[in-house]
This record gives structure tokens, C-alpha cells and sequence, in this order.
């Protein structure tokens, strides 16, 4: 199933896996994610109020986080000689 988090901060979900990463969910706010309930675990399929049903089509990409102070890649590189 498919949700985005509809929570103000970011939360670990450990009674639910992150199917894109295979580890238990972290969610940040925003976030949509292929989740699954966790081995073993007896929670609902899905976790409302938590999570909102997404979209497949419409639904944005997750990225990994980046720091805030990554370095933006450079149009242009110099040549080499």
C-alpha cells in the first residue's frame, strides 16, 4: 500500500517496512512510501490516522534526505588537460 505521512515531525514507524528501502519506516512529514506491516507484527494494514492514501499516479517521489549544507553538482566542469 501507498501513503504520505501526514504527521508534523518525523517518526519511526517500527511496527511497519519501508518496501522502497527494506528497513523499518522513517517517515518526515510529506513523505510517500510503499509500506508494509512488519514480520510479525499484528497492526492494521494500514496506519490511519498516520498515513493518507496515495495515489500512485499523482504521488511524488521520495528522495533520500540530504543535508541541508550538501554541495549543489556543478554545471559545468573544468577540463581537464
Amino acid at each position: 500500500m501507498r501513503g504520505t505521512y501526514a504527521g508534523h515531525e518525523a517518526l519511526t514507524f517500527s511496527d511497519y517496512v519501508d518496501l522502497d528501502t527494506g528497513r523499518t519506516l522513517h517517515a518526515v512529514p510529506g513523505g510517500v512510501y510503499d509500506l508494509a506491516p512488519a514480520s510479525g507484527r499484528v497492526v492494521p494494514a494500514f496506519p490511519e490516522p498516520w498515513f493518507t492514501a496515495a495515489d500512485l499516479e499523482d504521488a511524488p517521489a521520495v528522495r533520500a534526505a540530504e543535508p541541508d549544507d550538501a554541495p549543489e553538482p556543478d554545471d559545468e566542469q573544468p577540463e581537464e588537460s
